[in-house]
């Protein structure tokens, strides 16, 4: 009963001690911020002080700038729309403004500009790739995402599917579907593989496409959607038709379960047609 008796007294004590320390520790915080309220202008100017030294420092001058990924486009070119310059001190580099700079041209994809303390820039390049050309009046590069990026100029490569059927309106007042629909078709590009490349693609009003290989003259009328059964198909009729490709004019996929062939007019006889079930 004793021990029981005396536990509120030790209780008691402690509680005291630990109000007692709360209050020195208050006390002290107080202190040191009025001590710091009257000393806060010397220390703004130490550090003020401080901060330039720093970014002054020679010792953070920008020696050397690493520009990888980039084929079309050169260092020289991107030090300049980064407008950077060799002694600008690292710390006055603003990554993600070089990185807007560097998207700008029509080449960059993506771009990641970083610091690399004491004196180092990197700038990492992923430029886009070329898949078609698109005929809006003009020749227009486009990657494979459907993106029309950039005019064709002399000189540059033309080795691509020509888009055609296309208009400069659909571009603007219909932007993400017209650029779904040249995604779609790159890849069906994609899809035939090395061995049937195609020298154009022709987008039809009414929603389907034909394909115009180059190796033989032969119009592949592709209607829309289901590539992969269109494309067993067509393989199938090719094989059918191998040695013979010269007599055919086209080839209709866009029906279910049969291609239909158009025959090139052969002595005088006028065009044939016919449907081959697969």
């Amino acid at each position: 009963m004793e021990a029981f008796a005396r536990a509120p007294e030790s209780r008691g004590k402690g509680g005291r001690r630990r109000v007692l320390l709360l209050a020195c520790a208050i006390l002290a915080l107080l202190s040191s911020t009025l001590l710091l309220a009257l000393r806060w202008p010397r220390f703004i100017l130490l550090a003020g002080h401080l901060h330039a030294a720093v970014l002054g420092h020679p010792y953070f001058s920008v020696r050397e700038v690493k520009v990888s990924g980039g084929e079309k486009i050169g260092g020289g070119e991107v030090l300049r729309l980064a407008g950077l310059s060799e002694g600008m001190s690292v710390w006055e580099i603003d990554p993600r403004r070089i990185e807007e700079k560097v998207r700008s041209h029509p080449w960059v994809r993506r771009v990641t500009v970083r610091r690399e303390l004491p004196h180092r820039i990197v700038i990492e390049i992923e430029e886009r790739a070329a898949r078609g050309i698109a005929v809006l009046g003009r020749l227009y590069y486009v990657d494979s995402e459907g993106v029309v990026f950039k005019p064709v100029e002399e000189g540059e490569g033309v080795d691509y599917p020509f888009l055609t059927g296309l208009e400069q309106a659909g571009l603007t007042s219909h932007a993400a579907s017209t650029r779904q629909r040249m995604q779609e078709v790159l890849r069906l590009a994609d899809l035939l593989g090395p061995g049937l490349t195609l020298s154009q693609i022709h987008f039809r009003p009414d929603g389907g496409v034909v394909l115009y290989p180059t190796s033989y003259a032969v119009a592949l009328h592709m209607g829309w959607g289901d590539w992969q059964e269109k494309l067993q198909r067509l393989e199938q009729v090719l094989a059918e038709w191998r040695g013979r490709e010269k007599r055919l004019a086209a080839l209709d996929l866009s029906f279910r379960d049969q291609v239909v062939a158009r025959l090139k007019r052969d002595q005088g006889m006028k065009g044939l047609e016919e449907g081959t079930g697969v």
